[in-house]
């Protein structure tokens, strides 16, 4: 009796035509639409409609309508809510999910692709000469949109994971020297003497906490007083950048810098939440952008931001010979990858650890070649004086 042939059968996969042996396949498309596509072979058939659920399960292709959903800018304004009771950068953050919302604004948040949003950053970045940085950090907004959208049940899917991540480069470090510090300092007392002679808040109170600390602008313009322990001497940043919280630590001087800005604070009456650096021409201040760029002018000191100063202070200990791990905590780096960009100013840290082989009373270079040789040497007297006994027999 012939045997009975094995019945065929995969999910999406059908013969039309029963006993014709032309298979076809059937799928939802981009568009939410039912597709239906002839391929051929039973197996041929398989393997195209496992790469449209390939697909699809990659957000390539998504079975949703643009017309229903969610919207994206729905998405956007939660997670601009989210970010601005977690992040310190919530400003940066909202202006890079605003550009997104003028691409995919009223597109449901589902049918957008990993191949759209990827095209979008490429394109963008093209446009506006975006660096890897930047485009690596519109890749986590877009990821954090979609995130907090599947957080909040709405969605189902984050096709931003799945954006390819681009490479940064580290570039050159740029820190202030000692000499440029001091002639900043001359620029600040010429330009600036009103904010000199206002007792307890002035430029170089800002500058000096800036140096001392290495702490980031965001941070240090919107810390507290009630964040600040003098007698332990740190201020405790309830939330930064990362999104964690952090200690900076005082050192004498930055601790006596601010013991100064207390003593005013206290006399103006200040309340207790109020941030540390108060004038009284412009009352809380908020940013140091003004008197920095006019001082800097002056100063003939090109290349430099407010950022610079962090990058001064992380250069500083690293040429002091203070440690890498130790600078990361300083810092507040989420990892040592980010602390190591300051590593090249220190090449005598190499040196000491390859000493710690060096033994008192070990065999030096110089003295191991000698040893070598002299084996050599004994050992060809021992075969020349092999060979003359050998002859002499």
């Amino acid at each position: 009796m012939p045997r009975k042939p094995k019945e065929q059968k995969h999910k999406g996969v059908f013969e039309r035509v029963k006993g014709s042996n032309i298979w076809w396949i059937r799928y939802t498309n981009e568009q939410g639409k039912r597709v239906t596509s002839k391929v051929g072979t039973f197996a041929a058939a398989v393997h195209v409609y496992d790469q449209r659920t390939a697909a699809i399960r990659l957000g390539v292709l998504l079975p949703h309508s643009p017309r229903r959903g969610v919207k994206f800018s729905e998405l956007v304004t939660d997670a601009i809510n989210f970010a601005e009771k977690h992040h310190r950068a919530s400003k940066d953050f909202k202006q890079r999910a605003n550009l997104a919302v003028e691409a995919f604004g009223d597109r449901a948040a589902e049918s957008i692709t990993t191949r759209e949003l990827q095209d979008w950053v490429d394109q963008m970045a093209d446009e506006r000469d975006w660096t890897g940085g930047t485009r690596n950090r519109f890749k986590s907004t877009l990821s954090t949109v979609f995130r907090e959208g599947m957080r909040a049940g709405k969605i189902k899917v984050n096709p931003a994971r799945l954006v390819r991540r681009s490479k940064e480069a580290l570039g050159r470090v740029r820190f202030l020297s000692y000499e440029e510090e001091a002639q900043l300092r001359k620029a600040i007392a010429a330009t600036l003497p009103g904010r000199i002679k206002d007792e307890g808040e002035s430029a170089f109170a800002q500058l000096d906490i800036a140096l001392h600390t290495g702490i980031r602008k965001s941070e240090q313009f919107t810390a507290t007083w009630d964040q600040v322990d003098l007698e332990k001497g740190y201020i405790y940043l309830s939330m930064t950048k990362n999104g964690s919280d952090r200690f900076v630590t005082l050192n004498s001087a930055a601790a006596e810098v601010l013991k100064l800005l207390k003593k005013r604070h206290e006399e103006l009456g200040l309340p207790s939440d109020s941030t540390l650096f108060h004038s009284k021409r412009d009352g809380l201040i908020k940013n140091p952008r003004k008197w920095f760029a006019t001082a800097l002018e002056q100063a003939e000191i090109e290349g430099v931001t407010w950022h610079t100063l962090r990058h001064t202070f992380a250069s500083r200990l690293v040429m002091a010979g203070v440690d890498l791990k130790t600078v990361q905590e300083l810092m507040g780096h989420k990892t040592i990858a980010m602390t190591a960009r300051y590593a090249h100013l220190a090449p005598t840290h190499k040196l000491r650890a390859l000493e710690t082989l060096v033994r008192p009373g070990s065999v030096s270079v110089q003295s191991g070649y000698k040893l070598a040789t002299n084996a050599k040497k004994a050992a060809r007297g021992r075969k020349l004086n092999s060979l003359q006994l050998v002859e002499s027999k």
